[in-house]
């Protein structure tokens, strides 16, 4: 990927604290003048006057591109599959699946509603992604809206310009659903990039701390494809995804940085399902050794894989050890799916249908219903996507998820792929 290094460290700045200040956010130390807002989501290729497709090797024959792709659209692929049935009761899964374990991709039952966090579309077509989707696509755009440059304070910037003008993204219908989403995520961004006072009214020091009483899900669900930067240095992934996760804390940083490390050794190519797991443990560039709570977690639900005899049997093992926690906790959101692929070496179906069946079992080991298996599958895709590519999919999964996505929210992955690709890759 392109770096800062590449620039003077005087411009990469300046156009990182102008663009604040050209969205009027009163830092506290003003950077040098004004330069233009960030271009918006629908100012791509055709709009610069440029041919849609200007990359001669943006193609599915293309090895890197199809992990890049297959890492985007299996991360929406893993979200929609979980989408239709998080949260749900085992009642409400025998009536949408049919039966409690879900392994086809479904979709979306009739009374399925809306949600800030959840689909914006009632009962939307078959592959239309939830916030995680939105949140990963969100960084995609910000990367290549950058040229490939991206630091936490152009994340931040990007956050705020959703929040304050989410028709400039999104249909103008989805308004009050995509301010509501992002609410959180403005002020938290506020504070990262030194306002005296958050729009809410907190001090910095109380606006950065608000929502983060524990370690959550934020990165895993909101960086998935933060690992393609950087192919085949899961070091350098780990550091820069660590820097980028500005939204969490504790071990939710090591998870989210644990996981660009391992999309970035996938995207290199010539490595297993199981290697590509070691890698994601082993990853410390920061030193952490014993210190890291998510590697022991991790390696005491490999144990309990290495016994297990069939890929439900093995999600009912896992179930009393993710029981006690949070369902956002990155224990569960990452450890689960860093097991199925363990467990299965990687097999793309099996990995992301494994984890869209994290679940919650009463004392006698019944099923009582699913946990928050969008985000546990979207990481599971997002994994297995680049470690195999975008073929390793069926073609209606594929062809239905771009195309849903599409069409309810206006973000075409497969262009967002294209233009990440260019921008960062091309320029080796």
């Amino acid at each position: 990927m392109k770096s800062p290094s590449q620039i003077s460290r005087r411009d990469f700045l300046a156009r990182t604290a102008g663009a604040a200040i050209g969205l009027g956010l009163g830092l506290v130390q003003s950077g040098p003048g004004r330069v233009p807002t960030l271009a918006r989501a629908d100012e791509g290729a055709e709009a610069r006057g440029e041919p849609r497709d200007r990359m001669q090797g943006a193609n599915r024959s293309d090895d890197l591109y199809s992990r890049v792709l297959g890492c985007m659209v299996g991360s929406a692929i893993g979200d929609a599959f979980g989408g239709v049935v998080e949260f749900r009761s085992a009642q409400d899964v025998e009536r949408i699946a049919g039966k409690p374990w879900v392994d086809e991709f479904l979709p979306y039952a009739a009374d399925h509603g809306t949600h800030p966090v959840g689909v914006w579309e009632p009962a939307p077509p078959r592959g239309t992604g939830t916030d995680d989707t939105r949140y990963n696509q969100l960084f995609v755009e910000c990367v290549i809206r950058n040229g490939g440059l991206i630091n936490s304070q152009f994340l931040a910037i990007e956050y705020i310009q959703r929040y304050r003008e989410p028709e400039d993204f999104y249909p103008e219908k989805y308004r009050d659903l995509a301010r509501r989403q992002y609410w959180w995520m403005y002020e938290r961004s506020c504070a990262h990039l030194g306002m005296e006072k958050s729009p809410f009214g907190w001090p910095p020091w109380v606006a950065d701390a608000m929502g983060n009483a524990y370690p959550k899900l934020m990165g895993l669900i909101s960086l998935a494809p933060a690992g393609l930067l950087y192919r085949n240095e899961p070091e350098e992934a780990y550091k820069k995804v660590f820097e980028l996760d500005f939204l969490d804390i504790g071990y939710a940083r090591d998870a989210t940085a644990m996981l660009g490390a391992m999309v970035s050794a996938a995207l290199g190519g010539n490595v297993s399902g199981r290697d590509l797991i070691r890698i994601g443990l082993d990853t410390d560039p920061f030193g952490f050794e014993r210190g890291r709570f998510m590697v022991r977690n991790v390696q005491r639900f490999l144990e309990i894989a290495e016994t297990a005899p069939s890929d439900r049997a093995l999600i009912d093992a896992l179930a009393p050890e993710v029981a006690r926690r949070h369902p956002f906790d990155p224990i569960d959101v990452l450890g689960v799916p860093m097991t199925a692929v363990h467990y299965c070496d990687g097999d793309p179906l099996r990995s992301i249908i494994m984890s869209a069946n994290d679940r919650n079992l009463d004392e006698t080991g019944a099923f009582t219903g699913m946990r928050d298996v969008d985000c546990v599958a979207n990481v599971a895709g997002a994994i297995v996507g680049a470690l195999h590519g975008v073929d390793a999919f069926p073609d209606d999964w594929v062809s239905d998820t771009v195309e849903a996505n599409k069409k309810v929210y206006g973000i075409d992955l497969e262009a967002n792929a294209r233009r990440f690709y260019e921008c960062v890759h091309q320029q080796e």
